[in-house]
This record gives C-alpha cells, structure tokens and sequence, in this order.
C-alpha cells in the first residue's frame, strides 16, 4: 500500500526496478545459450570445422564452394590469432579402456589348449610343476637315534631266552640247559663339520637255569676320535677294550682240558692307538703307535688243580706305518707294516717257558669302493714272531685279510670277512697258533619289515712247536620282525661243531634263542 502522502512516481520507483533485473537475466541467459562452445575443446582434439550455411535454395556445387571460400577467410584470420601449439604439447587421443579378462571366467575368453602361452592382455595362473614322488627309505625301520646337542646316540635294550643242548661245550653228552641273555648297548656319532667321533659300546650276560658254572660275562667297548689340524693333517687316537670267558677249544687253553664247577676263567684286554696321517694329494701317510694290555683268570680245572694263567698275563707295544694312494674313488691300494714287542709280567710261564717275543708284519692291499656295490677292504701280506725262549720255534705264516660288503641287489646283502693272525697260547712246547677266520651273511628282506640271514663260519687254529690242529664250524639261520621302528622280534637256530687231533675234545652244540630288541 502507498501513503498518501507519497507520489505516485516514487511509488512505481521499485517496480521499476524490479522489471530492469529480470531482463538482465534473461538476456544472459539468452546469451549464455548461444555461446560458441568450440573453443572448450581438449587439447590435441581435432577441431571441427563449422558446416558453411548454404543460402536458400543453393544446391549446386558453385553455392557450396562460396560458402567455404566464405568461411575460409574467417577461419584465416582465427589461425593468426591463435598461438601454434608443438606437438611435445599435445597429448594422445583418449582410448578406450579395455576390461580385464580372465581365462574361463564369465565375459572372458574360453581356456587355452594345454601348454599353450597366453596373450599378454589376458591373465591367467602358472601351470604348477608335477609334484615329485618322493624317495622311499631304504632303512625304514633303522633307529633313528637320540640327539644330545651335535651327538646322535642309538641305546638299544635286548632280551632273549633259549635253550642250548651243551653249555659246557663237553666231549660227553650232557643235558642241555634253559638260559637267559641281556644285551645292552649305545652306538655314539657326532655331526660335527671338521673332526670325528664315533663310539660303540656293548654288555651282555648269559645266565644258564641248569649249568650255572657256564654262566657268560661279555663285553666290548671302542671309542674313535679324529681332529682335523688342518685340511691335510689329521691326529686319530682309538681306546679299546674287550672282555670273554674261556670256553673248551680256546687257543688259549690246552685241548681236552676240562674245567671245574667253578666259574669259566675270564680274560680281557684293553689298549689304546693315537698317531696322525698326513696328505699330499692323493698320497697320504700314516704313522700309529699303539698298546694292548691282556691278562688272565685262573682256571679250576676237573680234578680240582688250578691252572695258573695269571702268569701268561703281557702288554703289546707296536708302531704301526701306512702309505695309501688315491688312484680313483673306486680303488686305493695301500703298504702298511707293524713291529711289536710283547712283554710278559713273568719271565717264565706255569710250563717253564720264556714266552716274551718280537714280531714284524707286512701286507699290501686296496681299499675298495665300486659304486656303493662292493666296498671294503681285502689284503694280504706276511708276519712272525721270534721268542726269547730257544725251544719255542719261530711263529711266521702268511696272512690274508678281507672284509668286503657286497649289495647284490636293494633285498639281499653278503658280508665277506677273513682275518688270519699269530694267536698266543699257553699250550706247553707251543709258541703260537696259526689262526684264521672265514665267515659269510647272506641278509635277505622277505618284507620290508622281516629279514632273513644265513650265517656260515670256519675257524682253524694250528699250533707251531706241537701237532695239534683245531676246527671250528658254525652254522646259523635268524629272522628278524620289525614290529615299528623302535621294537623287533627276533629269532635264531645255530649249531657249533668243534674238531680237533686231540683224543676226546670234540663236542657239538645246538642253540636255540627268541627275544625281543627296544632301540631308538
């Protein structure tokens, strides 16, 4: 509403203005409308030329080519105006972005023929390598040891019951004697990078029901070291030590001997070697001394006399000398050679003899190792023994040595053994025997799990000074069943046959025996 007091050009004054606003906007949004958007092209985009305007009713040619030459001129004068750009200022014309495929997938392209390489544009998964079967054990059921910091040891537990026809190995018949044995025993070997340590360490005890006088006390034990002084210089020392009883037929006592109800005579012997072995490429030498202690029980003989073997108790010192060459990795002969001194703690023994001797020995051999098929070691060589005593004769005879491990096939393995030696006795007008040992096993796995063995031996022993020549043969079968890796039964039969030239010494025992091993 208006006063009446104002005029009535004042009160129009705000419409007008009011009406003066709306047509500005309107007209830049008029303007706005038919702006040229041509100049909001992107860089490097071609520019679209502006269609010329034909005039109406213009269809030839000759209206066509004036309009361009029209708009020709127009299109000059913008050039000039325009700054030119350099090509390093444009950038590319815009692509389409292709979408990411995968092979078999929905949208994707169909699976590739088998090895076949995918383009680059298409991603798809490697092909996984075979998977490789892995290697069977070959020991499946050997223990696997304890660890106790860089040592890996082997404890074993055995206990076995049987029945022997003649425990104390008599020329007459006697009757046979149930009997027990427990064996224990710890197997030692380092992992260490440089030096060696390996020990073997076994006790059993043979209890007889009905013969307790043919009760059997062993043990062995060897413990060797070796230290790398450097990469062709290495100090080995070995500690050794053996216990047994005496049993009729021993080279120790005489034949046809027969022992008392008392306890079988124990012996031992125990010693120690330590040397070095240098090498100068494939030729290495070896120098070892060495040290054996045996000693004696007494024995009770039948008719109650004693017979005195603590006087027949020495000690052995010997230097020992080896040269080997390397030829190959399959062969490596070597020359070694011994002298010794054995000094008995009595200058004469229970016969009145002077038994104190000197000894040298000689051999020649190869170390053989033909592809993991044949390995070990075989040697021959010669060896005697002269004594202080001049009524005991030289002791000197050739010798062989062998001990050959022969896989015939991944089932069945042969050992070969053969150890020839100059035995000492304590036969009256004898300096020695003549002892050697043939023995081969035939191991042969039915199963995984269960092995057979066939055990065939022959020890001959011949006397020098007295004719006397002793045989001993034996013959063993054993199986043994590997319950799991830690647990094994065991079963064995074997007989011994024992000969001799002596009247009234030839005996003949049989030996059954099943048990049970724990080992780890």
């Amino acid at each position: 509403m208006t006063s009446r007091k104002t005029p009535f050009c004042r009160a129009w004054r705000p419409v007008a203005a009011a009406l003066a606003l709306a047509s500005l906007l309107v007209g830049g949004r008029l303007s706005a409308q038919e702006a040229d958007f041509s100049s909001f092209q992107l860089r490097g985009a071609a520019e679209a030329p502006t269609p010329p305007v034909l005039p109406e009713g213009a269809t030839d040619g000759s209206a066509l080519a004036g309009a361009g030459a029209l708009t020709g001129g127009a299109d000059d004068q913008q050039a000039k105006l325009k700054p030119k750009k350099s090509p390093a200022d444009r950038l590319p014309a815009l692509q389409p972005y292709p979408r990411a495929s995968r092979i078999g997938l929905a949208g994707g392209p169909p699976p590739l023929a088998p090895n076949a390489v995918p383009p680059p544009s298409v991603a798809a998964l490697p092909t996984p390598p075979p998977r490789r079967k892995s290697k069977p054990d070959e020991n499946p059921f050997d223990p696997t040891g304890i660890m106790l910091g860089d040592l890996r040891l082997k404890p074993y537990a055995e206990e076995d019951i049987g029945y022997n026809t003649n425990p104390n190995f008599a020329f007459r018949p006697t009757r046979g004697s149930l009997f027990e044995t427990t064996d224990l025993g710890l197997d030692v070997q380092s992992l260490w990078s440089r030096n060696d340590l390996h020990a073997v360490l076994h006790g059993a005890y043979t209890d007889y029901f009905s013969v307790p006088q043919a009760n059997t006390p062993n043990a062995d034990a060897k413990i060797d070291s070796r230290i790398d002084v450097s990469r062709d210089l290495a100090v080995d020392a070995e500690g050794r030590f053996l216990l047994a009883t005496l049993t009729p037929g021993s080279v120790v006592l005489p034949s046809g001997v027969v022992l008392g109800t008392n306890q079988r005579p124990i012996w031992e012997t125990y010693g120690a070697t330590i040397g070095a072995t240098e090498k100068f490429g494939d030729l290495s030498i070896g120098l070892h001394g060495l040290v054996d202690r045996t000693s004696y029980q007494n024995a009770t003989l039948a008719n109650g006399s004693i017979d005195d073997l603590v006087s027949d108790d020495f000690t052995d010192w010997g230097l020992r000398g080896r040269i080997a060459y390397r030829i190959s990795p399959i062969m490596t002969p070597f020359i070694e050679s011994l002298v010794d001194a054995r000094q008995y703690d009595q200058r004469f023994d229970s016969g009145g003899f002077e038994r104190t001797s000197d000894g040298a020995l000689v051999r020649a051999g190869a170390t053989l190792g033909l592809t993991d098929k044949l390995t070990g070691e075989i040697s021959a060589g010669y060896g005697e023994r002269r004594y202080r005593d001049p009524r005991l004769p030289i002791l000197a005879a050739p010798l062989f040595d062998a001990s050959l491990v022969w896989d015939v096939t991944a089932l069945t393995k042969v050992k070969l053994n053969a150890s020839s030696g100059l035995s000492e006795t304590t036969v009256a007008g004898a300096s020695g025997a003549i002892s050697r040992a043939y023995s081969i096993e035939i191991d042969h796995a039915l199963r995984r799990y269960l092995t057979l063995g066939l055990t065939a031996s022959l020890g001959t022993d011949v006397f020098v000074g007295v004719p006397e020549n002793d045989k001993n043969v034996i013959l063993a079968l054993k199986a043994d069943y590997n319950i799991t890796r830690d647990i094994m039964l065991r079963a064995s039969v074997s007989r011994q046959h024992y000969t001799t030239n002596v009247p009234n010494s030839n005996y003949n025992a049989d030996i059954f025996m099943v048990g049970l091993k724990l080992q780890r």
